[in-house]
C-alpha cells in the first residue's frame, strides 16, 4: 500500500532529523572543515547522496542547524510568562552553552550544536551567510535583559558573556567533561554582582 502524503512527509521529516542530528554529533568531534557528507550518511545510516538531497550542501546543513537553535530559543523567549529579565539572560546564556532541551540524548545534541556554532571555521560560513544579522534579535533581548537587572555596565557584561560562552565551548570541545553548567552560573554570578573582579576587601576577607 503506498504511503499517505502525510505519512510521507513524516518520514521527510524524520530522516531530515536524522541526518541534522548525526551531522551536528560529527562536527562537533572532528570539526566542521574536517566533516564531509558521505561521513555523515553513514552516521545517520543514509544513502550517500541524501543529505545533498535534503540541505543541497555541507554549508545548507549548517545554516540548517544555526536556524533552528535561534528558532527553539525564540520560542523559549516567547513562550516567558512573567518577562523576568534575569530567567531571559539566564535562558540565553543556557541557549548559546547547552540548548534548552532536557533529556540526556538531546543534551549532548545542545551541547553539540552550540560546539559546532562556535567552531571557528563554521563562523566563517554563517558570517558569510547574515547568520549575525538574523541574530540580531537575539542580541537586542541579551542588551535589553542586562539594562533591565541593572548592569553597570551593559556593553562589557555583554562581551564578558560572548567571551565566557566562546571560550567555554572551545575548552568544552577539548574536553567532555568541562563543566557548562558551572560556567553558567559563574557567568551569570559575576553580573549580577556588576564587576568582573573580585573586589580588594573581599580578597582580604577571604581565609588563607
Amino acid at each position: 500500500m503506498p504511503r499517505t502524503p502525510e505519512a510521507s512527509a513524516a518520514v521527510r521529516d524524520a530522516t531530515r532529523a536524522r541526518i541534522r542530528r548525526a551531522a551536528v554529533l560529527l562536527m562537533a568531534e572532528q570539526g566542521y572543515h574536517a566533516t564531509t557528507l558521505r561521513q555523515v550518511a553513514a552516521r545517520a545510516g543514509v544513502a550517500d547522496g541524501l543529505p545533498s538531497r535534503y540541505f543541497g550542501s555541507k554549508d545548507g546543513l549548517l545554516i540548517d542547524v544555526a536556524n533552528g537553535w535561534r528558532t527553539r530559543t525564540r520560542a523559549a523567549l516567547a513562550a516567558q510568562q512573567d518577562g523576568d529579565p534575569a530567567v531571559t539572560l539566564r535562558l540565553l546564556v543556557r541557549s548559546a552553552l547547552l540548548g534548552l532541551d532536557t533529556s540526556p540524548e538531546e543534551i549532548d545534541e545542545g551541547r553539540a550544536v552550540s560546539a559546532l556554532l562556535a567552531d571557528p571555521q563554521a563562523r566563517v560560513v554563517l558570517r558569510e551567510a547574515g547568520a549575525d544579522i538574523d541574530s540580531a534579535d537575539l542580541l537586542r533581548a541579551l542588551d535589553d535583559a542586562l539594562v533591565a537587572i541593572g548592569s553597570l555596565d551593559p556593553e562589557g557584561d555583554r562581551l564578558l558573556l560572548m567571551a565566557g560562552i566562546r571560550g567555554g565551548l572551545v575548552l568544552a570541545a577539548e574536553d567532555r567533561d568541562f563543566p557548562l553548567r558551572r560556567l553558567e552560573d559563574a557567568l551569570l554570578d559575576r553580573i549580577r554582582t556588576g564587576t568582573t573582579q573580585p573586589s580588594a576587601q573581599s580578597l582580604e576577607e577571604r581565609p588563607q
